[in-house]
């Protein structure tokens, strides 16, 4: 194209992977605007870098007002492509960019929960006027094409794998001390960082907990909305460790807390993505033990970086954090590996860069 793509992307809270994606495909010149909700830490970073931001929360997943909102700005401005990052702006969008000469792109984070026999699927992310679905990572793209019967599938193109991108230059010290949790300074620490949900398994790891030696000087940090939930609270309350299991909600400053974590853990059971936790995790050193579900194996080279361990079973997760206890040699390895794996292959430049692409093939096609 001869002059700048114009971009408009809609989205709830941006994460600060979808704020560095918008900021530095603004720094390579894409015309982009950003609708985003107001009075967020990313919210002040976007406008802070100088990237078009309107600031709007869309309330619900069909909302007249929110469909008003983006398609009289959709009017304002010719824009070469709708980027739509979570439910609410997809079905939004969609509704707003009727009759509109513009591609459209979704985002899919999950595995699983779509079906072609639920209707509101087909006003979501199976719509057909839909060009693009960035997977964030390749099990979804897998799962959106085996989705549906012969004759009712999605185009074998429409489905793309793009790793969401972060930078390490992100969380900088000072890291969070963690004797605020009631952690001892010489402590062996592993953390969790997720949401109590049952998909999560974190009653898999705290079995795994309880099945470790007795008198081990080693403490588990355990965060996340609804994960201290009073089902983990009564398995913490059974556990032999449970004066060393240190359960709390969300924690806003985790990035900065996981530096000073030695493992982190994710038991996933089904539908994960590309988790935030392990990443961040990963970016501060901490080793990872993940299950093989979703994209959670794509993140870690199995045994250099991190650990893969069969899904729903907690004494592959015991023997591991007990491997990594025991030989401080090789967990300082693999805590470099993981360091560098984020670093070197799942950057924010290579997603920006990917995305832009994506764009100009779709336009390209179009023209």
């Amino acid at each position: 194209m001869t002059r700048p793509l114009t971009v408009l992307a809609v989205n709830g809270e941006s994460d600060p992977a979808e704020t560095g994606l918008f900021i530095e495909m603004h720094r390579r010149g894409v015309d982009i605007t950003v609708i985003t909700w107001p009075d967020t830490f990313n919210y002040d970073a976007l406008i802070e870098a100088g990237v078009p931001t309107m600031p709007y929360v869309l309330k619900r997943k069909l909302s007249r007002p929110g469909i008003r909102f983006i398609r009289e700005e959709l009017k304002r401005k010719h824009y070469d492509v709708l980027h739509m990052l979570d439910k609410r702006a997809t079905m939004n969008g969609l509704r707003a960019s009727v009759g509109m000469d513009i591609k459209l792109i979704a985002y899919r984070g999950i595995v699983g929960n779509l079906s072609y026999l639920d209707p509101l699927s087909w006003l979501y992310l199976l719509n057909p006027r839909i060009d693009r679905i960035i997977c964030v990572c390749e099990a979804i793209r897998q799962y959106l094409l085996d989705l549906g019967i012969p004759g009712i599938r999605l185009r074998r193109d429409v489905p793309v794998t793009i790793h969401k991108g972060h930078n390490p230059d992100w969380y900088q010290p000072p890291f969070e001390d963690l004797a605020q949790f009631g952690i001892p300074a010489d402590a062996f620490i592993v953390a969790c960082a997720a949401r109590g949900v049952p998909r999560k398994g974190v009653p898999v790891l705290l079995d795994a907990v309880d099945k470790l030696p007795a008198g081990l000087n080693i403490h588990f940090l355990l965060a996340g909305t609804q994960m201290d939930n009073p089902k983990h609270q009564a398995l913490v309350a059974s556990n032999q460790y449970r004066d060393n299991i240190h359960l709390n909600g969300f924690l806003k400053r985790m990035p900065w807390i996981l530096p000073n974590c030695d493992l982190t853990v994710l038991p996933s059971l089904r539908r994960e993505g590309l988790p935030r936790g392990i990443i961040e995790a990963m970016i501060g050193g901490a080793v990872p033990i993940v299950t093989d579900s979703g994209g959670s194996p794509e993140l870690v080279e199995a045994g250099v970086s991190g650990f893969v361990v069969p899904i729903g079973e907690s004494t592959p997760v015991r023997d591991r954090i007990l491997e990594l206890y025991k030989d401080r040699e090789l967990h300082a390895r693999m805590s470099n590996a993981a360091r560098e794996r984020i670093r070197n292959d799942f950057h924010v430049e290579d997603a920006a860069e990917k995305t832009i692409a994506l764009y100009e093939d779709l336009l390209d096609t179009w023209a």
